[in-house]
């Protein structure tokens, strides 16, 4: 009797530990879910507010006069807040989908590249808005 390895594709022998184990993943799995969520959430929200506060300083005359590259009105960084949040929204959904499979497969497969290109994006905007914030 000869025990040949099983498909890659195939998911990991059913036993009572694999199966508990499996189970507490995907609960891992969705707390990071919703843990994006949140931030999502975060993001948008403080988006809207920056682009609401940038309309409020237009509209009375309380905004920084002079040409500052992409600084004059920060509702472009409440914008950008705003597709970074979205974007992360997507992107989310896609890695849940993806780690869900994953551990249904048996294999793990981390995702450091989208990190932190949304990382970064994040970084970028807030710094962009700091210094409009500091600089006006």
């Amino acid at each position: 009797m000869s025990h040949l390895p099983a498909p890659p594709d195939a998911p990991p022998p059913s036993t009572l530990a694999n199966d508990l184990a499996r189970g507490r993943t995907h609960l891992g799995n969705e707390r990071t879910h919703l843990a994006y969520l949140r931030t999502t959430v975060s993001l948008i929200g403080f988006g809207i507010t920056i682009n609401r506060f940038s309309t409020y300083l237009i509209q009375n005359d309380q905004a920084p006069k002079g040409n500052r590259l992409m600084l004059h009105d920060a509702s472009n960084a409440g914008f950008g807040m705003v597709l970074l949040g979205l974007a992360l929204l997507v992107w989310s959904l896609v890695r849940y989908q993806l780690v869900t499979r994953d551990i249904e497969r048996g294999i793990i497969d981390p995702r450091h590249r989208a990190t932190t290109v949304f990382t970064m994006g994040l970084l970028l905007l807030g710094g962009l808005t700091a210094v409009w914030l500091f600089t006006s």
